[in-house]
């Protein structure tokens, strides 16, 4: 099927190809790049990618959903082929011919390699909602009296002969008590008839609390039906842990795991264990068992020549790959060393979001410098502007962002349109209501970028190339020298934790100050984050229009760390002062009465305190690295005592590692729930 898909998708596109040039008989020499925008925009302007889009429908509504899935990749697979030649051959002058031949190429190597779906997947739904076909084993859970079927809720106020005199005067309502017992049988129907080789019944003899609980009326008769049908239980009886010997197994296992944790068992157990290693029938069964139970999922470490192998004689990596590795090493390992990758899937994620939104801000900041632009004077319709024009070209030209493909992401595009304009109306007003000024944007370590990468030397001599990108580098100058912060834009609400810098799982912007401030001598003033949220204001009260903007404002108040002296905070928020309670709208910060720092509301360190946290920096990033050269993998994840979290919550690899902390040698790293000063101090004496 894949095989054929691809021919006519390979047929489709060069007819489209054929026929546009026909239309626009093109002649001469072009940029690949040049006739690569202009079929694509050709597609674009003849709906093809609609056409697809409806073919996907189509096919979906008919339960053809691994074709489906296939027609959705090859609309991908013709946008990546064009990106290649892009990429490969740019504005190189190519004839038309030359193209033709270079695509057909790139389509004919390319291949639609997706799994066909529900060949290596377990559905799970409700029986209402599933329609698959072509399944080879049913199971059918919870078959309890009133369960399956359910008991038809009430009426509601109008009874089923209410609602057929309605329906005689054209009036079409939801469906009522007859229509919905129909529709159960019939899904009743489709639930016992969809297998193919087997289908498996099972319902709970008790409930949670112990209470018995009733097979459904459908058991018996299936009974009926099938005389000769065994009904089998999985239910152990722990009053008589001597029973049968497949329960008296199972009960010996968990005693022999109690005796291999330290705790007492009874003689009868040895016995037993003799009694079943002696037997001809479970010696074998016995042994895997008790290897199982010796199971202690570690990971060895890796051999020297084969991290080599891997990583290269430079480990290249970034201060974000250093914080994936401190989370868990293990996950580290499959994702950078292995490169293990996902299957891919047409879908929004929070990187298309947030990159989306990251660089429509880089694109303003841009436009600002080369239009020289103040953005202290600049108007809110200004700005308003220039945010439309640059979210237009890029839903216009850019292929990388796929929200304009479908309705739904049209409007997701609008409400992103909207988030993005008012994020950058509270950069600028943030801005305005400063002294600090921006000194670069989108700023580099390595690569092409503005700076070198960040070099670190491991006691072995390896060396290690940190590459990084800051979002934003603002100043102050000042007689006693130049002050800066960095500022990083998120698209979720994010904080500096201490906690988690200690343990090298938030390095990332007092990195870059460190690596900043070497560079260009400067000052360490605050690292900061700015929220690139939609702010959902909750409220049990009529707000005025004032109110509702100034709890908006405060959604987007930065986060992070800040220099405690109360000059600089006045620097970076020139209003703090005529604040009420001398809170600050724009910064962590709050001034007392009598001019000094407040705890409450303040999230600052000292100058000194600056200090420690580069250096230490320097010294968890070092550590880090040599960490991943020395071939360490082993399989240990956070858990963070402040948010109860752990990164196997979302871990892709999950399925791979087997983490499991009943599992001997498997626990936790555990991230203590230390306030500042606390952390402060063990950071001060890991470095001094």
């Amino acid at each position: 099927m894949c095989q054929e898909i691809d021919k006519k998708l390979n047929d489709f596109v060069i007819f489209l190809l054929e026929e546009y040039k026909l239309k626009n008989n093109l002649s001469g020499n072009k940029t690949a790049k040049q006739i690569s925008e202009n079929l694509y925009n050709f597609l674009i302007k003849n709906n093809i990618d609609k056409v697809l889009e409806n073919k996907i429908k189509d096919l979906n509504d008919m339960q053809k959903v691994d074709i489906a899935a296939e027609y959705e990749t090859s609309w991908k697979i013709v946008m990546q082929v064009l990106d290649e030649i892009v990429l490969v051959f740019g504005d190189e002058n190519i004839t038309f011919e030359s193209y033709m031949q270079i695509l057909k190429t790139g389509l004919g190597e390319s291949k639609l390699g997706t799994i066909p779906m529900a060949q290596d997947e377990v559905t799970v739904g409700d029986v209402d909602r599933s329609r698959s076909h072509k399944i080879k084993a049913v199971f059918i859970i919870g078959l309890n009296d009133g369960m399956f079927p359910s008991i038809n809720k009430a009426e509601g106020f109008l009874n089923d002969d209410d609602r057929e005199k309605i329906k005689q005067n054209g009036v079409e309502l939801a469906k009522g008590t007859i229509d919905r017992i129909y529709e159960d049988n019939f899904n009743i129907y489709k639930a016992f008839t969809t297998a193919e080789e087997r289908i498996f019944l099972s319902y709970s003899s008790s409930d949670m609390e112990g209470k018995s609980l009733r097979p459904s009326v459908l058991v018996s008769r299936i009974k009926k039906i099938f005389e000769g049908l065994k009904e089998t239980s999985d239910v152990i009886y722990r009053k008589s842990e001597i029973s049968t010997k497949e329960n008296t197994f199972k009960e010996l296992l968990i005693n022999l795991r109690q005796f291999r944790d330290g705790e007492e068992i009874a003689q009868k157990w040895f016995d037993a264990y003799n009694l079943y290693n002696e037997s001809e029938e479970w010696h074998e069964k016995l042994a895997s068992a008790i290897k199982a139970l010796n199971y202690t999922n570690t990971a060895e470490k890796i051999k020297k020549e084969n991290v080599e192998k891997m990583y290269g004689s430079t480990l290249k990596t970034s201060v974000s790959k250093l914080e994936q590795y401190s989370g868990c090493p293990f996950s580290y390992y499959l994702k950078y060393g292995l490169k293990l990758n996902d299957k891919e899937t047409f879908n929004v994620e929070a990187v298309d979001t947030g990159s989306f939104m990251h660089d429509v801000i880089d694109n303003f900041f841009g436009i600002i410098e080369e239009r020289n632009i103040n953005l202290k004077e600049i108007t809110d319709e200004e700005l308003e502007k220039i945010v439309a024009e640059i979210v237009s070209e890029k839903l216009k030209l850019d292929r990388n962002y796929i929200f304009t493909t479908t309705s739904k992401y049209k409007v997701l595009s609008n409400r992103l349109q909207k988030v993005v304009t008012m994020s950058v109306k509270y950069i600028v007003q943030s801005l305005k209501q400063s002294e600090f000024e921006v000194f670069g944007h989108e700023l580099e370590f390595g690569g092409d970028g503005q700076y070198k990468p960040i070099t670190v030397i491991t006691e072995d001599g390896k060396k290690v190339e940190i590459t990084g990108k800051i979002d934003r580098v603002d100043i102050m100058k000042n007689p006693d020298g130049t002050y800066v912060r960095i500022i990083d834009y998120k698209s979720s609400v994010k904080n500096i934790d201490l906690n988690q810098v200690f343990y090298g799982l938030q390095l990332q912007l007092l990195t870059y100050l460190n690596e900043t401030c070497k560079v260009e001598d400067f000052i360490p003033a605050g690292v900061l984050y700015f929220n690139l949220i939609n702010p959902t204001i909750g409220t049990d009260k009529n707000l005025t229009d004032e109110e509702v903007e100034e709890k908006i404002r405060q959604e987007f108040k930065m986060k992070g760390l800040i220099l405690a002296d109360v000059n600089i905070i006045k620097k970076m928020d020139t209003n703090i002062e005529n604040e009420p309670k001398g809170i600050s709208k724009i910064i962590p910060a709050t001034i007392k009465k009598d001019g000094e720092i407040s705890d409450r509301g303040t999230s600052a360190v000292t100058k000194e305190q600056f200090v420690y946290l580069q250096k230490y920096m320097e010294k968890i990033i070092k550590q880090i690295s040599e960490e991943i050269l020395q071939g360490n993998i082993e399989v240990k994840p956070y858990y963070n005592a402040s948010t109860k979290k752990t990164p196997c919550e979302y871990c892709k690899y999950k399925s791979i590692c087997r983490f499991d902390e009943n599992t001997k040698n498997n626990e936790y790293k555990y991230i203590s729930k230390l306030n500042k000063d606390a952390v402060l101090e063990m950071i001060k004496n890991k470095v001094v």
